[in-house]
């Protein structure tokens, strides 16, 4: 009996040693890896897509990017992403996702939303971040510029349309380990603030190279 009863208390000190010891080697870094898919799930009420992509879908390299437009590194991201875009062309898909704080940058999130309902999700992506609109006066310039359906557009912002998809996509990001503004390149954080082009480049030939030496073995 009292061998019975050593025996099962080794037995549980070795499962508790066990899981302390799982949960000490997930909290180190690892590689997140976000649903690249996430753009394909449409959202339940306007039935579009949580998230917008641009590049070859079936590229090697896939860009996720979670950005606050009140946030001056991302925003120099941004940039830098879409001079890769051009320098790895059908090497590369972008695509974003909603990551908005609150207030008027959540706003200008739905802006890209209602711009994407006609058609110039992109357009009003790459004005947005050559100059963030600091109010509303100017965020409604720019859809004008942009030669947008005023009545719309406005309608849109007006209504809240968009307000529960945009929160949603952080809602998604969240639950896939996303815990704030921050871009991955195959499910891995690019962590340079923001870095150089050369060091985004230098990120993207990693991966190119790593996928280039999988399919040879």
């Amino acid at each position: 009996m009292h061998n019975w009863k050593y025996t099962a208390s080794v037995i549980m000190i070795t499962i508790v040693i066990m899981a302390i010891g799982g949960i000490l080697w997930n909290s180190g870094p690892t590689e997140l890896k976000p649903d690249t898919k996430i753009e394909l799930k449409p959202d339940s009420v306007t039935k579009k897509p949580i998230s917008w992509q641009r590049g070859n879908r079936d590229a090697p390299v896939t860009i996720d990017e979670y950005p606050d437009f009140g946030c001056h590194i991302c925003i120099e991201k941004e940039v830098m992403v879409l001079q890769a875009l051009n320098a790895y062309p059908e090497k590369i898909r972008v695509i974003h996702h909603h990551y908005s704080s609150s207030g008027f940058y959540e706003k200008l999130a739905e802006s890209l939303e209602a711009a994407g309902e006609q058609g110039k999700f992109w357009e009003f992506h790459d004005r947005l971040i050559q100059k963030v609109p600091d109010d509303t006066t100017s965020l409604l310039g720019l859809a004008e510029d942009l030669g947008l359906d005023m009545g719309r557009f406005s309608e849109a912002l007006d209504s809240g349309k968009y307000t529960e998809t945009v929160r949603k996509s952080k809602e998604e990001a969240n639950t896939q380990g996303v815990t704030g503004v921050s871009m991955f390149i195959n499910g891995k954080e690019y962590e340079k603030s923001p870095g150089t082009l050369e060091d985004l480049y230098n990120a993207i030939d990693n991966e190119l190279v790593k996928l280039d030496t999988n399919d040879k073995q």
